[in-house]
């Protein structure tokens, strides 16, 4: 198994200190560098980063070029007021010096500070897309040692809790006045997802267990009468997917026709169970993506975490319906996403939930669904995090990390994109180099992972 380091917000962290960060690193099996986003002065040094220099300027870090976004038709972002030419120049070596080291570079967020779209509904206006293609191929260009991109969204909603993230999640909020216009191109009916939307939402707040239990787990059909038997519902689902795809593959094709040379792109899912509610066809996007990277995000409460997701699902669920027990919740989850989370019975269970057969039959469940998109399993590479605070969440320990990798390996995963370098713990660092390449020893190692608490 080898692995690719994501950087994340970081990026004077790493390099005021690149030559020895990215020896360790090569000796410990990372063969791929995900930089991004491209700006300058984001970072939230913590204790151990005190000594590496800084300054509180945010910029980007290059002029965008005028021209590529006249032949796009779209208009350039202003360029930034600070230069921070020392900046720049030590990211081009940090950049070069991965290259000489035998591993790809990767930028994240390789659209951020495009110049402005279109009036309508991001996923359809069709100058909003060329804008985020302009701004990714002038970064392209001006990086020209550069693989490819990562993309990290757009996605519809996955949340059910309405509080969650402040309902940027929440899925019940994703049929604005906006998207009708979207809806009537691909062929759908807007209001009547509207309307299939707000009946789902009315039956979630009257769940019959009786109805429940008697269509658990009865597959498709089964499924499909226990959420009401709602032809409008599964319309709703399938838009979903057909705004999601067509948007991808409106930037993977717009940046191959303007850039004159062969690049790599991925976007980065939900997990396999997830990632259809959030408009994402593994099987549909590997048709002309190059690689894609579901998250790994296993952990309790915090933001994006598989745990910390069903959890959400079943205590609104009872919220919304009084008397309504953890089980019967639990069989909604499984109806519409196949998840069984093993011996979690109550809602403290869930404090316990990653256990050995949690591991052992999700993670492995989560990795087979991936990689059954694809044709190659190094098109597969999730986004991994735990240690002490991943995404907000609660802490998932050295062992927890090591059977999460040891399932997914026996699954059939090759890579793997730790997020982030930041935050990484020394107990992580010593299961993913034993792992991935020579075992980490402080001891003899002249390097040591920042292990800070950072988003």
């Amino acid at each position: 198994m080898k692995m690719w380091m994501d950087i994340q917000r970081d990026l004077e962290g790493v390099m005021y200190d690149h030559e020895r960060i990215l020896d360790a690193w090569k000796e410990g099996g990372v063969d791929g560098v995900v930089f991004g986003p491209l700006v300058f002065g984001t970072a939230k040094l913590g204790q151990k980063a005190q000594s590496v220099p800084s300054d509180e300027t945010v910029a980007a870090v290059y002029d965008p070029n005028p021209a590529v976004y006249e032949r796009l038709g779209v208009e350039a972002p202003a360029p930034p007021e600070h230069k921070l030419a020392e900046k720049r120049a030590l990211l081009d070596k940090t950049l070069n010096a991965t290259k000489a080291r035998g591993m790809q570079v990767y930028f994240m967020y390789a659209d951020g500070g495009a110049g402005p779209g279109g009036d309508g509904h991001h996923l359809h206006d069709k100058k909003t897309v060329a804008s985020r293609v302009a701004r990714m191929v002038d970064t392209l260009e001006h990086f020209p040692m550069a693989d490819g991109v990562i993309m990290d969204g757009p996605e519809w909603g996955y949340e059910m809790a309405p509080h969650h993230m402040n309902h940027r999640s929440y899925f019940f909020n994703d049929l604005p006045d906006s998207v009708a216009p979207m809806a009537k191109e691909l062929g759908y009916d807007y209001a009547a997802m509207v309307a299939a939307k707000d009946r789902l939402l009315e039956l979630f707040h009257n769940l019959d267990p009786v109805r429940i239990r008697a269509h658990a787990r009865g597959g498709l059909v089964g499924s499909h009468r226990m959420l009401g038997g709602d032809p409008e519902l599964m319309a709703w689902f399938s838009f979903r997917v057909d705004s999601i795809t067509r948007y991808f593959r409106r930037i993977r094709e717009g940046v191959a026709a303007a850039l004159d040379r062969p690049v790599r792109m991925g976007c980065g899912p939900r997990s396999a169970a997830f990632a259809p509610l959030c408009g994402y066809d593994m099987v549909e996007l590997a048709q002309f993506m190059d690689f894609l990277l579901p998250k790994h995000y296993f952990f309790h409460r915090g933001f994006d975490g598989f745990v910390g997701t069903v959890y959400r699902y079943s205590q609104t669920l009872i919220e919304w319906n009084p008397g309504l027990s953890v089980p019967d919740s639990l069989e909604i989850v499984q109806s519409l996403f196949g998840i069984v989370l093993p011996d979690v019975e109550d809602m403290l269970d869930f404090e316990s939930a990653l256990t050995p057969e949690f591991f052992e039959s999700v993670v492995k469940q989560e990795t087979r669904r991936a990689l059954a998109a694809v044709d190659d399993p190094e098109r597969i590479v999730p986004w991994l995090d735990t240690g002490r605070f991943p995404h907000d969440g609660d802490p998932m320990s050295a062992r927890d990390l090591k059977m999460l990798l040891d399932a997914a390996d026996e699954a059939g995963l090759r890579r793997f994109n730790y997020h982030h370098q930041g935050n990484l713990s020394p107990g992580e660092w010593v299961v993913m180099s034993d792992k991935c390449g020579n075992r980490w020893d402080p001891r003899s190692s002249d390097w040591e992972p920042t292990d800070d608490l950072v988003l």
